[in-house]
């Protein structure tokens, strides 16, 4: 039995009321089996609810939503990780879900001189700020009016795709030689990815606007230019750090995907990194500790995990969104999966590198040349899937757009 229709305000107050109980019951670490129950059951429901109503409402409300849902249960259960490591050892500090929940990309802060924190926070001031935002201000117009160009192209000169997986259509083009994809269709693909690309950034120049509205008022206070980095600082103290450790020394959330020079670079460094912790903690460490007496395989059956994991989440969001299931994402982050691991014990191997190895510049250039056509080529195993389900939004389509506002009035 299907739960009933909601009104779109009134489903995304339900999504969030799971969120805010555990919120509210995770104030203080877990002491309790009985609240570490009910805040799993918690984490339960809040996966479940998009999961019900999947297919209801418009694919890009979905999308957001799942994607909301994704981050949260992610967050939640590394918080209940968290605190069984501490029930283990007691030197581990457990702050409040709150305190964590905005922490997404811990290893994104790029302080120059860790030594120098507090002269670097009190370095910035308003004058720093406003050029700041003008940067970001412009560079979100540029980006705005690009996107809707391009979805506006998109949204216009669609091709019919296949019902037919294209990981499957590659393999028929191996026993049977005939074409898996049109050179047109292949074309589309790519200036969806670009979209998705600009997108994101474009999501960070916004955000990087919102923070700074909510820093100036805290800029102009006095600042005590001697005082010494703190574990406990008042709450308006925090969220000034915070601010401005995100806009001036955090790198953005989407660099640049197109110069990655491996999928290591790629995944680790290039594309965005909102849920690499959730990975981490999720997939590669426990399945790494799992195997200590043979560390190879632990590192290597733990990157296996994390493509895993990230290959489900992708199919769950698919199905939330466009009540979709194929078994593509899934296929597509386990390639990549395996050609993170082949490539890195060909350099491992062969040419003696490790992952933190220095290369030149010409190597990069060789190993970009390598790395991308493949890339590029199971593309559409990605993409193909969003964009048969997903709506192209386009504010350049004035005549929808108003039609769609009249009957919301």
């Amino acid at each position: 039995m299907s739960p009933p229709t909601l009104n779109p305000l009134v489903y995304i107050t339900v999504f969030h009321v799971p969120l805010l109980a555990f919120i509210f019951l995770s104030l203080k670490p877990i002491t309790s089996k009985s609240r570490a129950c009910v805040l799993c059951i918690i984490i339960f429901i809040q996966a479940l609810i998009p999961f019900l109503y999947h297919g209801r409402y418009e694919s890009l409300m979905n999308f957001t939503i799942a994607l909301l849902a994704t981050l949260y249960t992610f967050k939640m259960i590394i918080w209940l990780k968290k605190n069984y490591q501490s029930s283990i050892d007691s030197k581990i500090k457990i702050p409040s879900f709150a305190a964590s929940l905005f922490n997404w990309r811990p290893n994104a802060v790029k302080i120059p001189d860790e030594s120098k924190y507090q002269k670097y926070i009190d370095s910035i001031n308003v004058t720093d700020l406003n050029i700041e935002m003008i940067n970001h201000t412009i560079k979100a117009i540029t980006k705005f009016v690009i996107l809707d160009l391009i979805a506006e192209y998109l949204r216009h000169n669609k091709p019919e795709f296949p019902e037919r997986s294209y990981g499957l259509r590659v393999l028929d083009y191996l026993r049977t030689g005939h074409p898996f994809i049109e050179p047109y269709t292949f074309f589309y693909c790519i200036i969806f990815i670009i979209l998705v690309i600009i997108a994101f950034s474009l999501g960070w120049n916004i955000d990087c606007i919102i923070f700074g509205i909510i820093l100036k008022p805290l800029l102009s206070g006095n600042v005590n230019k001697n005082r010494k980095r703190e574990e406990s600082k008042p709450f308006k103290t925090n969220l000034k750090e915070w601010l401005i450790l995100t806009i001036f020394y955090t790198k953005p959330l989407m660099d640049k995907p197109y110069f990655s020079t491996g999928p290591r670079d790629l995944w680790s460094n290039q594309w965005h990194q909102i849920y690499h912790q959730s990975f981490q903690e999720l997939g590669y460490l426990p399945v790494q500790s799992y195997f200590k007496h043979n560390k190879p395989l632990g590192q290597l059956l733990g990157t296996f995990s994390v493509f895993l994991i990230s290959g489900l989440f992708h199919e769950y969001i698919a199905i939330v969104a466009f009540d979709h299931f194929s078994l593509d994402y899934t296929a597509f982050f386990l390639f990549h999966g395996i050609l993170l691991i082949l490539w890195e014990a060909v350099e491992g191997k062969i040419l003696g590198r490790g992952k933190d190895f220095k290369d030149s510049f010409e190597i990069k250039v060789f190993k970009m040349a390598l790395f991308l056509p493949i890339a590029v080529f199971i593309l559409p195993l990605f993409v193909e899937p969003y964009v048969k389900g997903l709506y192209i939004y386009s504010h350049l389509d004035i005549y929808t757009n108003l039609r769609k506002w009249i009957y919301k009035i």
